[in-house]
């Protein structure tokens, strides 16, 4: 069952506990009630919420002041709404995304490793073509303007809720006429990145990943079914490695991961260095 506090005493607490002469928002400060229940769990996940026309009447505004502070949850992934049968708590699942041990373990792409640590069944699209690196490609892979590199375009699901989606590329200087030059076939098919190139010689030594936290475009929206304003994480990642018997760190692969952004925890464990 829903429960809640009356808004006017949640006003009068949050005033007292945080001074502030900006006025916030009728909307905003019922978004805030309603959000501090689920994270408190008065609200559960799958509870289903009042109309937005019975919380105007119990916080005694306008209607479309109570849509408003819906949208806003809606927004931050912590209700959704299903045409027909009403608005209800999300189910607040991630899958957590863990660095750096995350990319030397194991043949299996990270995500299916992820998602079955989750207890959430992994799936993958993906689509990959032949293409010439653009200005921002070539700087990150070392390569020439117009070199040769295969594109994939990659979107993953857990429990089929689309949690990523991703442009990689990789120099078919290197991986050209090798069993690995389609990351989706052959015998290495669908590993991870680190097994498939151990396969013709290279081990990674080196992940560079920098991440930004931005509004979603359009496609973006539509590929991870966002609702409008929501927010996604960025991971501009680029991979290195060496080739068996030398020591240069040579660019493998770059890639740039969008997540939504509640859908995915990141963890970091940081040795100090020696």
């Amino acid at each position: 069952m829903a429960i809640y506090t009356r808004y006017g005493a949640t006003c009068q607490e949050e005033s007292m506990a945080r001074p502030d002469h900006r006025r916030v928002p009728e909307y905003e400060r019922i978004a805030g009630d309603i959000r501090r229940q689920i994270r408190d769990s008065a609200l559960a996940p799958e509870d289903r919420l009042p109309s937005a026309a019975a919380l105007s009447d119990h916080y005694g505004v306008s209607m479309i002041t109570a849509k408003n502070a819906m949208n806003v949850l809606r927004s931050e992934g912590l209700i959704y709404g299903v045409p027909g049968k009403g608005t209800f708590v999300t189910a607040q699942r991630r899958l957590r995304r863990s660095a750096p041990h995350r990319y030397f373990q194991g043949s299996a792409p990270t995500y299916v490793l992820e998602a079955e640590r989750a207890r959430m069944q992994p799936r993958v699209e993906h689509a990959t073509s032949r293409m010439a690196a653009t200005d921002s490609v070539a700087r990150r892979l070392d390569l020439s303007v117009g070199d040769d590199v295969a594109e994939t375009t990659t979107r993953t699901f857990a429990d089929d809720r689309p949690v990523s989606w991703s442009y990689s590329w990789e120099p078919l200087a290197i991986t050209a006429n090798t069993e690995i030059e389609d990351p989706h076939a052959g015998a290495h098919g669908g590993k991870g990145l680190a097994a498939r190139f151990a396969a013709i010689g290279w081990t990674v030594e080196q992940v560079e990943e920098n991440l930004i936290i931005r509004d979603a475009t359009t496609e973006e929206r539509t590929a991870l079914a966002l609702p409008l304003g929501a927010p996604v994480a960025e991971v501009r990642q680029t991979v290195r490695a060496v080739r068996d018997g030398q020591d240069d760190l040579v660019p493998i692969e770059a890639a740039d991961i969008v997540f939504a952004t509640d859908r995915i925890e990141f963890n970091y464990l940081m040795d100090r260095p020696h």
